[in-house]
């Protein structure tokens, strides 16, 4: 009989499915070694100017960053599967557009876990896409915000001034706070 049906090969999590049934997800504890332990998620719309600076934040992290254990990701908007990818992190750091404030100003919040039922609406907070990894897996990475006030929110690709003026400066404090987790890690 299969190993991974049969239930004797190790580090399989029996789950226990509607009418009785059981499946036994496997997951071999190598695997979270070699998974990113910090985290960085630029979101938002690119197609929509300064909506997009989660992304050219995430692109500069991306091309400066050379280590296997940062994951760096683009997309649109967070969603309930992104609960996974906070699963082995330690260190979780998201990059949005905000509509409110200065154009240019740019914000860095230390985020706590809040259920939310919106996990299944339109879009997650990150504070709620953390207690579902919570929910979920177990997982409570240190978790960071880091948001830039934009002014254009119109179709285009490019940045308004003042937010590509702010961009090098949101990307140098990103930098510094993985570092600085990087540093505890390999002291810890």
């Amino acid at each position: 009989m299969n190993e991974a049906l049969s239930g004797k090969s190790s580090g399989e999590l029996p789950r226990e499915l509607a009418g009785g049934l059981t499946c036994d997800v496997t997951r071999d504890p190598a695997a979270a070694e070699d998974r990113p332990r910090i985290l960085v998620i630029g979101y938002g719309n690119p197609l929509r100017s300064d909506d997009g600076i989660g992304w050219r934040v995430a692109e500069e992290l991306q091309a400066r960053l050379k280590t296997s254990h940062v994951e760096v990701i683009q997309c649109h908007q967070l969603a309930p599967e992104l609960a996974e990818k906070l699963r082995d992190a330690a260190l979780v750091v998201f990059v949005d557009a905000a509509a409110e404030g200065s154009p240019g100003e740019w914000n860095h919040h230390r985020l706590t876990a809040t259920k939310s039922s919106a996990v299944f609406s339109h879009g997650p907070t990150p504070a709620a896409l953390l207690a579902l990894a919570a929910d979920l897996y177990g997982a409570s990475p240190e978790a960071h915000l880091f948001t830039v006030c934009g002014s254009s929110f119109g179709y285009g690709e490019h940045l308004s001034t003042d937010v590509k003026r702010t961009l090098p400066s949101v990307v140098t404090e990103i930098e510094a706070l993985l570092r600085a987790a990087d540093t505890a890690h390999s002291a810890g």
